[in-house]
């Protein structure tokens, strides 16, 4: 079996124009519970999730995908993914360090085939 560090999906992360539509959304539809709200971003938590957020909801021009994070088991697991995409060429755009955002961690981020950020991270 190959190595697979990943263990579930942290949170994703989305820009949209119209903020607050989707900001009622994910409360009233999907049920999340919101977390925190500044007035331009809003972070959504699922009840049962040993996460601190599920999805951030981010107000801006354009609509996207600003990143997906994703859970591995321990801090040597994130580093030795870190190894494995540096040696298939994969670039960066960090080394594994503290994750600086809500819900914290260690981890690193690079970006996917389609430009995309991805994040890996534990604890």
């Amino acid at each position: 079996m190959a190595f697979s560090p990943i263990t579930h999906l942290r949170h994703f992360d989305i820009a949209v124009p119209d903020y607050q539509k989707q900001v009622e959304f994910y409360k009233n539809h999907w049920g999340l519970t919101e977390m925190e709200n500044d007035g331009g971003v809003t972070y959504f938590a699922a009840e049962g999730s040993p996460e601190q957020y599920s999805v951030r909801v981010r107000k801006a021009e354009e609509k996207r995908l600003d990143m997906v994070a994703f859970g591995a088991a321990d801090k040597a697991s994130v580093d030795q993914l870190a190894s494995d995409l540096i040696a298939k060429g994969v670039k960066l755009i960090g080394e594994p360090d503290d994750v600086q955002t809500l819900g914290g961690g260690y981890g690193f981020r690079f970006f996917d085939l389609e430009g995309r950020t991805i994040e890996v991270s534990s604890d």
